[in-house]
């Protein structure tokens, strides 16, 4: 990725797009686009919030183990959410989380000293339709499972050695 020497802008000529339905983000600066990178994002029943934000704080080593390696909060009124890596890469892609934006620690690494405080949040788009009922919350469980499985035939495999 391309990275100048000196890094020094304003909040203003920089942006942060999410967009909900393709579970990505794109980071734009003075008309050079980053990403797009996968994300997880919220459950619908704990929807991460669409509309126009802006990175309030950063955090470059959370106290909160799940929430990776960086931290940067959004200045959402009625809630704590903000992008942040993960410890389960697992959770990448789906709608798992409480609201929150979950990338990869490996990405949010890459973006994070670029991004600012002030720097503007486009959330946009609505959830697919096939995860506004029980379905997705299905999908999730399934897809735990099947790792489990896979644990417990590793283990197996292990242990017959």
């Amino acid at each position: 990725m391309y990275r100048p020497k000196f890094w020094s802008y304003a909040a203003g000529l920089a942006r942060i797009h999410i967009d909900i339905p393709s579970r990505t983000l794109a980071f734009y600066y003075s008309g050079r686009s980053y990403g797009p990178y996968p994300l997880g994002l919220g459950k619908p029943s704990t929807p991460t919030p669409q509309g126009d934000w802006g990175v309030a704080d950063k955090d470059p080593d959370p106290w909160w183990e799940v929430l990776g390696s960086r931290w940067m909060g959004l200045d959402i009124p009625w809630g704590t959410y903000g992008i942040h890596g993960t410890n389960m890469d697992w959770s990448i892609g789906g709608y798992v989380s409480n609201g929150c934006i979950r990338m990869h620690n490996w990405d949010v690494e890459a973006i994070y000293p670029l991004v600012v405080i002030g720097t503007p949040v486009v959330i946009s788009g609505g959830y697919p339709a096939q995860y506004q009922g029980e379905y997705w919350w299905q999908a999730v469980q399934r897809k735990k499972e099947e790792r489990r499985a896979d644990r417990r035939s590793a283990r197996r495999m292990m242990s017959a050695k």
